[in-house]
């Protein structure tokens, strides 16, 4: 049997196809390039946005087309959506033959043996008690072999009304601190030199006694160059609870911290459990800490009773603060979230022309930040080898302020290899992207 796999979306659901790879294989299942040749067409969908069920719609229907003729091949959609959108899905994607809600990819094996002998199966499946970190430890990359995710927590506690996280992958759930690890000296023994961490809301991770800053030791102690980030949430967060994260090198000085907005009165409606004062003495505090440190933030405009003196207060706060990066997000309803039900609903398109605004503004700040590198030398992480027309750099890679797929590349010129560090020295910078020069090691031969 052979298996083809699609991940849409976040990271998170890239770690849980990888994982889902590692369980097919186990199963005596191989993974192929080329939908036609499968046996199974899965894909691990996201929910988070409207536009992410228009992606799905279009994604399954296109697999789907494969199934003619072939009354064994089978489409499985996986992720967020099962979840999310369960009562008409079955009816919304009838071309879809079963919906694994996320964490359930261990159930794929039993899938697979009810198949092989012509059991029923359920079209909708529950997670059950199945280990929602099956496989985690040992799974396959389906990126670069020298970056990987790692999900330290599943789930989030947290109550904002706009967002369906907590619907789709329930309360939080931390991983045991000794799995993670172990997953992390696996990926540095195959030659992973940057992890990403993964998490919600990932400074509340516990594992017993256990903190956060107890795993980044323990991760940092493993001797992966690169540790990363991802998600900071500011409720609660403090100068403090950052400080023993960057005292060790290999951690990246880069903090992914979604703000959403700066009126205290919209994020008391997006029960964000702080206010505008708090950001700004937690920016104030980490910048004066860590000079060198590059933020990235995400925004909500147009959320319901977004007034035109609040999105002028955004823009002005955006231009005080200056994010290194700025994910823009329209406000949209979500289903299941309590913010479609709050008054004060703004139209699609006052919502679109905000969104543009802002991004309008944040590309001036992102240039003026990338500047600040001009002519600096900084560690790259060599990704990829260019085309010889893609641009006049001969590789591309990132600095510890770029996160993969998120904030631009460094495009390098000199002596470099995919998936080894070069020191590169910053010749030109842009809104998104560096240029620079390989600065090469004495003594090395040529």
């Amino acid at each position: 049997m052979k298996a083809y796999i699609v991940t849409l979306g976040c990271p998170k659901n890239l770690v849980d196809s990888e994982a889902t790879a590692s369980v097919l294989r186990r199963s005596g299942c191989d993974v192929t390039g080329d939908p036609a040749a499968a046996d199974v067409l899965l894909v691990g969908a996201c929910s988070f946005l409207d536009s992410s069920w228009r992606e799905t719609v279009e994604e399954t229907r296109k697999l789907s087309r494969y199934k003619r003729g072939a009354k064994k091949k089978r489409l499985v959609l996986m992720g967020c959506l099962p979840k999310h959108r369960a009562e008409n899905l079955e009816s919304d994607l009838p071309w879809v033959d079963h919906f694994l809600p996320t964490g359930a990819h261990a159930r794929l094996k039993e899938m697979m043996d009810a198949w092989e002998h012509d059991t029923p199966v359920a079209r909708m499946l529950a997670l059950g008690d199945a280990d929602r970190f099956a496989e985690f430890e040992t799974r396959e990359l389906l990126t670069a072999t020298h970056t990987a995710y790692v999900k330290v927590a599943e789930g989030c506690n947290r109550k904002c009304t706009f967002c369906a996280i907590p619907l789709i992958r329930g309360r939080q759930v931390s991983r045991s601190a000794d799995s993670i690890v172990r997953e992390v000296d696996n990926l540095v023994a195959r030659g992973v030199k940057e992890v990403t961490l993964l998490a919600q809301d990932i400074i509340t991770y516990r594992d017993g006694a256990t903190r956060f800053s107890d795993l980044v030791n323990r991760i940092a102690a493993t001797g992966v160059d690169w540790v990363r980030i991802f998600y900071l949430h500011p409720a609660g967060l403090e100068v403090r609870h950052i400080e023993p994260l960057f005292e060790h090198p290999s951690v990246c000085r880069y903090l992914e911290m979604p703000v959403q907005h700066s009126s205290s009165r919209i994020l008391e409606r997006m029960q964000r459990s702080y206010d505008r004062a708090h950001i700004e003495k937690l920016m104030a505090g980490i910048r004066n800490a860590f000079p060198d440190v590059v933020i990235r933030s995400e925004v909500i405009v147009g959320f319901p009773g977004e007034t035109d003196a609040e999105f002028d207060e955004l823009k002005g706060f955006l231009g005080e603060f200056a994010f290194d990066s700025l994910g823009v997000f329209p406000y949209s309803p979500e289903p299941g979230t309590r913010a479609p039900e709050l008054d004060g609903q703004l139209h699609p398109e006052l919502i679109r022309e905000r969104a543009t605004e802002v991004t309008e503004l944040q590309e001036a700040l992102s240039f003026a930040a990338r500047s600040r590198f001009q002519g600096a030398t900084l560690r790259v992480l060599i990704d990829r080898e260019l085309d010889a027309d893609e641009s006049g750099a001969g590789h591309a890679g990132r600095f510890y302020g770029q996160a993969p797929d998120i904030d631009g590349e460094v495009f390098v010129t000199g002596d470099a290899r995919p998936g080894e560090f070069a020191e590169v020295r910053v010749t030109e910078t842009d809104v998104f992207d560096l240029s620079g020069e390989v600065i090469p090691v004495l003594g090395a031969k040529e």
